[in-house]
């Protein structure tokens, strides 16, 4: 308590006055008494950031890899619900490993069907002319070293019908490439190019007959539905 003495105006000492002893400052929330903080408890840092609230209520939990790389497949393959999805998103999303096992077992884009017909349509037609000329080239051997002429007249008009077949809108080459084949085939086997010619023209009009009659059939069925 500090006393201090004052004066009247007449000059005359007036009684001692008292002044308050000082209030102490209120102590800052959770330090301790007279204003010091505390001491930090074992083992906690002091400049370490205070530890963050609860997560949301609607935040998902995090998975282990090993529940991760299970369900992945079943993401991939459009079978996990949308709650796996979200889980497995969220987990490669941060997880290096599991985001490589992802790539590393994507599914393969789907092949264009379309691609894969054609791909297809153009096999069997190389498949379908390789046999048209292997039986042209049987009925010139039957023809020239068998003497068998009448198994030309049936063979070649069958390769003209399935070249027809085969070449649609252009059948009409079929008849030329047989003539040409068979005016080759005898032009090496005999001499001269009188010969090989009039073979090659006999060819050609039988392989006609053959694309003109499946031209025919062609027609006739397609009217007819």
């Amino acid at each position: 308590m500090t006393e201090f003495e004052s004066k009247d105006p007449q000059g005359r000492a007036a009684p001692a006055k008292t002044l308050p002893p000082p209030q102490p400052a209120a102590p800052a929330p959770g330090s301790g008494p007279a204003g010091k903080t505390p001491p930090a408890d074992a083992g906690e840092d002091p400049g370490a950031a205070p530890p963050e609230g609860p997560p949301p209520a609607n935040a998902l939990p995090d998975l282990p890899c090993e529940a991760c790389r299970d369900l992945i497949p079943l993401v991939q393959d459009g079978a996990a619900s949308d709650a796996s999805v979200q889980l497995v998103a969220q987990h490669i999303a941060h997880c290096r490993d599991c985001r490589a096992f992802w790539q590393a077992g994507a599914p393969a884009a789907a092949p264009d069907d379309g691609k894969v017909l054609s791909r297809i349509h153009r096999r069997l037609r190389l498949v379908l002319a390789a046999a048209l000329a292997a039986g042209a080239l049987v009925a010139f051997w039957l023809n020239t070293y068998a003497y068998r002429p009448e198994y030309s007249v049936v063979i070649l008009p069958v390769v003209g019908a399935l070249g027809c077949l085969l070449l649609r809108r252009r059948w009409y080459f079929a008849p030329p490439a047989v003539a040409a084949l068979g005016f080759v085939w005898h032009l090496v086997a005999t001499d001269g190019w009188q010969e090989p010619l009039v073979f090659a023209v006999g060819y050609g009009l039988l392989c006609l007959l053959g694309a003109l009659a499946a031209k025919l059939l062609v027609y006739a069925f397609g009217k007819g539905d």
